[in-house]
């Protein structure tokens, strides 16, 4: 099942729907789709009506010929409004960047955010590297300008590049991987502190995957101590991908938190 929404900037967003119950709305990272979170939302779907959103540009929604975080925060603020109540939101990555902003916007009553890459240590991506990878893009090097960002902005080893490459679906992962491009520019605009998010006083549960790299750490671990509701929980021995890496426990955590 999916839904459609108009964005405040006239965009089609796009969801699928899975599951009955309250609604929770679930936010893909950068090189994620309407299909991202599939092993944690088969754990949920006995308790909760997940709502996975295609963010603009990843070819399940519309998209806009200029893209900023502001826009995707109105896009998350739309859904939440077409789907609720209850407003629970959910953001893994530069999705939890968007969750994040969206609950600045327009309000939840409980957030929950996996490892959301704030420029705390340490941009996005260096300033150099990035602009290596805007020249790959404005000669038309698409993939070379996506494979240095996956090196030098999440830092993967190069077996965990390959692997992305050899997958059935690289062509559709590199498209998305153009589209995530934009959010890079984004993240290192962002400031270097979590002051603003002080102002979100609803009741957040804030993840991390204890093998994950020390900065997105460090973003968890500033966000409890800025935001007065928040919680912390580490899953032991897992990375970035710890949500659907480790769905059983995440899926447990997540409806512990939302039933209280």
């Amino acid at each position: 099942m999916s839904g459609e929404i108009k964005s405040a900037d006239g965009t089609t967003i796009r969801w699928r729907a899975a599951g009955e119950g309250p609604p929770f709305v679930l936010v893909p990272g950068g090189l994620g789709d309407e299909h991202a979170f599939d092993p944690l939302v088969e754990k949920l779907t006995d308790r909760l009506r997940c709502i996975t959103i295609g963010r603009r540009g990843k070819g399940f929604s519309g998209d806009a010929p200029v893209y900023s975080f502001d826009h995707e925060y109105h896009d998350v603020a739309a859904v939440l409004d077409a789907v609720a109540p209850p407003r629970f939101l959910f953001g893994h990555s530069s999705g939890a960047i968007c969750a994040l902003g969206a609950t600045l916007m327009a309000g939840v009553d409980k957030l929950v955010l996996v490892e959301p890459p704030l420029p705390l240590d340490e941009p996005g991506i260096d300033y150099a590297r990035h602009s290596e990878v805007q020249a790959a893009l404005k000669h038309g090097a698409a993939e070379a300008a996506v494979l240095l960002a996956f090196h030098h902005a999440l830092k993967l080893e190069p077996a965990a590049i390959e692997a992305l490459r050899s997958r059935d679906d690289w062509p559709a992962v590199l498209r998305r991987g153009v589209a995530w491009l934009h959010e890079l520019d984004e993240i290192n605009q962002l400031p270097a502190d979590v002051e603003r998010y002080r102002a979100i006083e609803a009741p957040t549960l804030l993840i991390y995957g204890t093998a994950t790299q020390p900065r997105r750490r460090n973003a968890v671990e500033a966000l409890s101590r800025a935001m007065p509701n928040a919680e912390v929980i580490g899953f032991t021995g897992y990375g970035h991908d710890v949500a659907n890496a480790a769905p059983d426990a995440v899926a447990s955590a997540v409806l512990a938190f939302l039933a209280r």
